[in-house]
């Protein structure tokens, strides 16, 4: 381990843990921490708060932690998350690299480190740190997760449990692309309040913030992150407390094109329905990703559903389709190459529901669509139209 005061700045080379990966943790000051810094498993226990807008509330949020932390460690180490983090490992590797996000006083890290597993602490929170190293988790890394001091592809996978919730909704996509960039061909695990407001809670007469989350939104967020989401399930609270848990898994995408499943829904006139997207303000046909377990088909009719809230059942094949989609159709602002599959289906039951995904419901004639309708689906609905109803 070396260290350069110039520019307050510390470098750590775990080594042992990956080649050459370096963590650089900003505001070293030699005379901070409790241990001398060659002894200390810590990086660095100065709050790097000072260098934070007022309006965040994350600051006062970490005061909370730093100022409770034997209360809060305690509390987490009364129950554990055993079930979460066995379905977890069975997706990485023997011996993998797992960046606990957001660690607190170790009581995950401690429980991947029994399986085998490298693991390193990253937290806000000194105090909470304090705690980790006094139960014997580490190494620890005092560092925001919205900016990680960890080279590009440096783990296997992160493990957010309880943690991303305390950004502001704003903020979570800066910690999930983070959090993409320092996997490799890696997985992650978070864990988030379900609910739908930002709120702060009292605890002791201090106050932590909490921004709670539907499953769509880490869905979503996960999606424009670059993941690509295994699952998102709701759990009931460990503590017993009353509320539940959003966890959803997401695994980094390889380049190979992806699958995704669309539906040309016609009604008894033959016109056609089409969904305008919330995300671009462009029409077009229901359609998504393939989820892992799902046949195509199976694709197909739940995203008609998510989309529009009806039941449709599929008449036939209608096209198979390689689209690329250049970067600037979707906000993210990243190209995408998709497989498409296509049916033309007919409405078998539900009604018309606005979400999230769709500001706007149309029924066309298929040879009179509106002009801003997304790349390819003209073509899809053509192809769907050329082909006649099967026969009741």
């Amino acid at each position: 381990m070396t260290y350069s005061t110039q520019r307050r700045v510390l470098w750590f080379d775990f080594s042992p843990f990956f080649s050459r990966v370096k963590f650089r943790v900003s505001g070293f000051n030699r005379q901070s921490p409790n241990l001398p810094i060659s002894q200390s498993p810590i990086s660095n226990l100065q709050s790097p708060e000072a260098s934070m807008l007022s309006t965040d509330p994350i600051p006062r949020t970490v005061r909370a932690y730093d100022k409770r932390a034997a209360h809060f460690s305690r509390l987490l180490f009364n129950f554990s998350l055993e079930a979460e983090i066995e379905r977890f490992a069975a997706y990485l590797r023997p011996g993998a690299l797992v960046l606990d996000v957001g660690c607190g006083p170790g009581r995950d890290m401690l429980a991947f480190a029994k399986r085998g597993f490298r693991v390193v602490g990253i937290d806000r929170s000194a105090g909470m740190l304090r705690e980790a190293a006094r139960r014997g988790a580490g190494p620890l890394v005092l560092a925001d997760m919205r900016r990680l001091p960890f080279a590009r592809h440096a783990a296997n996978g992160v493990w957010a449990c309880a943690s991303l919730h305390h950004l502001p909704k704003t903020e979570l996509p800066a910690a999930l692309r983070e959090i993409h960039r320092v996997l490799h061909h890696g997985h992650v695990y978070l864990s988030v309040k379900e609910g739908q407001a930002e709120t702060w809670r009292q605890n002791g007469g201090e106050a932590r913030f909490f921004a709670h989350y539907h499953p769509a939104e880490v869905e979503l967020a996960l999606e424009r992150s670059g993941f690509h989401v295994l699952d998102c399930r709701l759990t009931p609270d460990a503590g017993g407390r009353d509320l539940r848990w959003v966890n959803a898994t997401g695994w980094t995408k390889l380049t190979t094109p992806r699958v995704g499943a669309s539906t040309v829904i016609f009604d008894a006139e033959g016109r056609v329905l089409l969904t305008r997207r919330a995300d671009n303000g462009q029409w077009c046909v229901p359609g998504g990703h393939l989820d892992f377990g799902e046949t195509i088909e199976q694709a197909a009719l739940r995203e008609a559903f998510e989309e529009t809230g009806l039941r449709v059942e599929i008449e036939r094949l209608s096209g198979m389709y390689s689209v690329h989609y250049p970067a600037h159709i979707f906000p993210e602002r990243k190209g995408r190459d998709v497989f498409i599959v296509t049916f033309r289906c007919r409405v078998i039951g539900g009604s018309l529901t606005l979400n999230e995904e769709v500001t706007e419901f149309g029924w066309f004639d298929p040879h009179n669509l509106p002009p801003d309708l997304l790349l390819n689906h003209r073509r899809r609905i053509l192809d769907a139209a050329a082909l006649s109803a099967p026969p009741d």
